[in-house]
């Protein structure tokens, strides 16, 4: 991960990424105060409705690997340390006799707003999460804007992984931000070169 450069990427690509005002991150990222053990309060990723005790499994950067207790390592999943979806324990006045070391509310910085309106076009570059590696965010691409979704596609892989989202979500980042929150961002995969194949219809390697 090192050896990709952004500021190389998008001169070969002949690229742009997307202003940092398209995306519902902070503009200078919050720390990240968490240990592995913590206790917390988290939504459960399977039932929105559902508030669970979690505990912190692990972290890259400002994101957090949590477990919903009684749960295995097939069910963590990753929050960053700014999402709503994540509380100190006691917020559901739970009874926290046994939920040490409880966290204090310092942890817990404030998820950022929402951008007013979605800025985002066909080409521009953005850092994802894979959905279907989540512990892994990658160079992508957006392939296509309709209203509030846009359609995020990873670079160099053939359509894989690319999926649609909406603008606001917390899962797209601008260029730069795993430099910045030290998170390490694979590189594009192989069929990355823009070149487009006669009748070959996938926007993967267009830009």
């Amino acid at each position: 991960p090192e050896s990709f450069s952004w500021e190389e990427y998008l001169k070969e690509t002949s690229s742009t990424p997307a202003p940092a005002s398209c995306f519902r991150q902070s503009r200078i990222p919050p720390s990240n105060d968490f240990k592995a053990g913590m206790k917390l309060e988290a939504r459960d990723p399977r039932n929105s409705t559902s508030v669970c005790i979690a505990t912190v499994m692990g972290m890259t950067g400002i994101r957090l690997r949590l477990r919903l207790d009684g749960s295995d390592n097939t069910n963590d999943f990753w929050r960053l340390v700014d999402s709503a979806d994540i509380q100190p324990i006691g917020t559901c006045e739970k009874n926290g006799d046994m939920l040490q070391p409880p966290l204090g509310t310092e942890q817990f910085p404030v998820e950022p707003p929402r951008p007013p309106q979605n800025g985002f076009k066909p080409g521009m570059k953005l850092e994802a999460v894979d959905k279907k590696n989540p512990y892994l965010i990658c160079p992508a691409t957006i392939g296509e804007v309709k209203g509030d979704e846009v359609f995020v596609m990873f670079d160099g892989w053939r359509g894989a992984f690319d999926y649609w989202c909406r603008y606001d979500s917390r899962d797209v980042f601008p260029v730069g931000w795993c430099a910045v929150t030290k998170h390490s961002l694979q590189p594009p995969g192989n069929s990355t070169l823009p070149h487009v194949t006669a009748g070959q219809i996938t926007l993967t390697n267009r830009f």
